[in-house]
């Protein structure tokens, strides 16, 4: 005798993927990701009662096991958000202090090897910005051009 297929736990399983489709996109926005656990926990819970009433009544599973999948993944992510803002927020000022420095060290390291065309065109111009005299009259002299403004007061 064959078992009829039923649509048990349908409902459930679409509100959870749903729910967990929703919960997967918001984990990955930082600092906003964290509030993801709160729908990814119903979005679990949903798919988890919907997989049991299709397993009781005979119905699909497919779309609840997918929503589970979904749902999980999605609050294990905003979970790894939970740990690091947590774990930034248990640094004390020192440890905070020094990994600011760090990172600054590398991004000035990184940038002078990168960047030495940027580095001279800034040293050219510090020499042009040197070179400009204000008294009553503004010589402004570059290679191709020279400028003068004369400032009157009224």
């Amino acid at each position: 005798m064959e078992m009829i297929k039923t649509n048990a736990g349908q409902g459930f399983g679409v509100a959870g993927l749903i729910l967990g489709i929703l919960c997967l996109f918001m984990a990955f926005i930082p600092c906003i990701g964290v509030i993801a656990i709160g729908p990814g926990v119903i979005a679990i819970v949903l798919s988890i009662v919907g997989l049991v009433q299709a397993n009781n009544n005979n119905g699909a599973r497919g779309i609840n096991i997918a929503a589970l999948v979904v749902s999980a993944l999605g609050t294990l992510i905003a979970c790894v958000w939970l740990f690091v803002f947590v774990g930034i927020a248990s640094l004390d000022d020192e440890q905070i202090e020094g990994v600011v420095k760090d990172v600054i060290e590398e991004v000035v390291r990184e940038s002078n090897s990168c960047n030495s065309d940027l580095q001279d065109e800034l040293n050219q111009l510090e020499k042009q910005l040197d070179s400009i005299k204000v008294d009553k009259t503004i010589h402004i002299e570059t290679d191709s051009t020279k400028i003068e403004v004369h400032i009157e007061r009224k």
